[in-house]
């Protein structure tokens, strides 16, 4: 296996070590935010964020920690909790209409106003609704299979063409559905590109905002909940270097911002604010379940073999002792679907042994497909090779450098076999589905017939302790058929400093947002 040149480990020392000095030096010339005596507001929470948005139109935002630049502007209609709880916002009460959760129904709130003026109403509601199965192309997948929406006086009505429990779930700040847009901004979907058409707490600014480096929101003085405004502006910077984010942060640039394991111990030494969730699962994909390309993956041996030779410990602690933990399941724990004790064994001997019995004692070759963008120098996928690599199979690793859209464009090809990508999600449920409809984790389009028929049981049941029994019997059927092989959870990271508070996440809702329906759910300015 050919691996790329690496900066050598005592450069990058050296390199750590000056930045930490330099940060911790000043880290004390920061305070904390100063309040308003007559508003109650701070002037400016300041944000960042790796890159530019997607987009600001919110049928076509980002989501994880992009989604601030939508959620800033676009109240949802059901606000998902840090603790991964439902919570009333543009709608003040929700409901399935019948037990086989096929028509939702939400009630929405009264005295709302759109930023340009215009009143929330249900009727405007279903045609924001509408407009995003229209515009949101391969997105709308992930908000269920909707036939229709209906609208009345006091509510709106969705109608599912198959049960569809999760129906709250998409109807919250991570998935764009329930962002909604004013009728203006709907008849106008270009200028939803300059500025806002929400009906949240603050409306981005298009004569202050500096395209793909500074994105600047003004308060919305209609907004429905003023005690939920904390601030008086936010501004989200767009910075990408790591140990630049750092020395934002220390030196009071940025309130807040997204931290890796490559600044981790920076920012720790720095006395950075450090917040942690169970975020991504990195997973080799076999994808090639019928053997069409790699004729070896269509045996159950030789995945479990291929399962069974990753010392998942050894790799979580390579990659960073704080910031990974060993998982072998696809769930992370506390999750729904997440079952206690349910791993795979690292045993080498025995994995050699299931691949003799499977008619391969020599091994073979395998090609796995991975990127570099969010596994900076291939180093996660390089460590799974290598341990694959010791149960006799030689493994070519092919690295696509040039971003994750051409990643899955090279994927679709179905030229290879299999391939490293983080998965994530906070049910079974929305794992499966993500799995179902996104080309870079199942390109050859696999589907199981043992797990698809209980995902389909899953949707039928109005009972919930029936679903995460469910949930639970397909992490137990994923880990028998090997598809999908977990082996860490890397953590999601923020950094905070002395300015802001109540910044926190679970593994339920591991996206935090500065905004929220109440002020006890929204980031908050720390006083000295």
């Amino acid at each position: 296996m050919t691996q790329p040149r690496r900066t050598p480990r005592t450069v990058l020392a050296a390199l750590f070590v000056s930045t930490a000095l330099a940060l911790t030096s000043c880290a004390g010339d920061v305070s904390g935010a100063t309040i308003d005596s007559e508003t109650g507001r701070a002037e400016q929470l300041t944000m960042q964020f790796t890159g530019p948005p997607t987009s600001l139109d919110p049928t076509l935002g980002g989501t994880g920690g992009s989604t601030a630049f939508v959620s800033l502007a676009y109240d949802p209609l059901i606000y998902l909790d840090r603790d991964g709880k439902y919570v009333p916002n543009l709608a003040e009460s929700w409901e399935f209409l019948d037990k086989d959760n096929t028509e939702f129904r939400m009630e929405i709130r009264d005295g709302v106003k759109y930023s340009t003026g215009e009143d929330l109403t249900p009727s405007s509601v279903e045609e924001s609704l509408e407009y995003f199965m229209e515009s949101a192309g391969s997105k709308s997948a992930r908000v269920g299979p909707i036939e229709e929406v209906s609208s009345d006086e006091t509510g709106v009505t969705v109608k599912y063409s198959s049960p569809f429990p999760d129906a709250p779930l998409t109807m919250t700040q991570e998935y764009r559905v329930g962002n909604v847009i004013s009728p203006e901004g709907v008849s106008n979907p270009d200028e939803l590109l300059k500025t806002s058409y929400g009906a949240g707490p603050y409306i981005l600014s298009g004569t202050e905002t500096i395209p793909d480096s500074e994105y600047v929101y003004d308060l919305n003085p209609d907004y429905w909940n003023p005690d939920a405004q904390l601030y008086d502006k936010v501004v989200i910077k767009v910075i990408g270097d790591p140990n630049a984010v750092v020395s934002a942060v220390t030196t009071g640039q940025v309130d807040i911002a997204s931290g890796n394991s490559t600044t981790y111990d920076v920012a720790k030494d720095a006395g950075l604010e450090i917040d942690t969730v169970p975020f991504f699962n990195w997973s080799l994909f076999l994808a090639d379940m019928d053997g069409v390309v790699n004729p070896a993956l269509k045996e159950p041996k030789v995945r479990q073999a291929i399962a069974m030779s990753l010392d998942r410990e050894a790799i979580a602690n390579a990659v960073h002792p704080d910031l990974s933990v060993a998982n072998g399941q696809i769930m992370n724990e506390g999750t729904p679907g997440w079952v206690e004790g349910l791993d795979y064994e690292y045993n080498v001997d025995k994995a050699k042994s299931l691949l003799a019995e499977a008619g391969y004692p020599d091994g073979f070759e395998l090609t796995i497909l991975t990127q570099n963008t969010i596994d900076s120098q291939t180093m996660r996928s390089q460590a799974i090779a290598d341990a694959i690599e010791k149960i006799g199979i030689k493994v070519n690793l092919e690295v696509i450098t040039t971003g994750i859209a051409n990643f899955t464009s090279e994927a679709l090809t179905k030229k290879y076999e299999a391939v490293i990508f983080p998965i994530s999600g906070t049910t079974m449920g929305n794992v499966q589905r993500e799995m179902l409809t996104s080309g870079n984790r199942n390109p050859f389009e696999y589907v199981n017939k043992e797990i698809q028929d209980l995902y389909e049981a899953s949707l039928r049941t109005s009972d919930e302790a029936e679903r995460l029994a469910i949930y639970e019997d397909m992490s137990r059927a994923h880990h028998d058929l090997a598809y999908v092989i977990p082996v860490f959870t890397a953590m999601n990271v923020k950094y905070a400093g002395p300015a802001v508070t109540n910044v926190g996440t679970t593994a339920n809702n591991p996206t935090s947002i500065p905004n929220g329906p109440t002020k006890e759910l929204s980031w908050q300015p720390k006083v000295d």
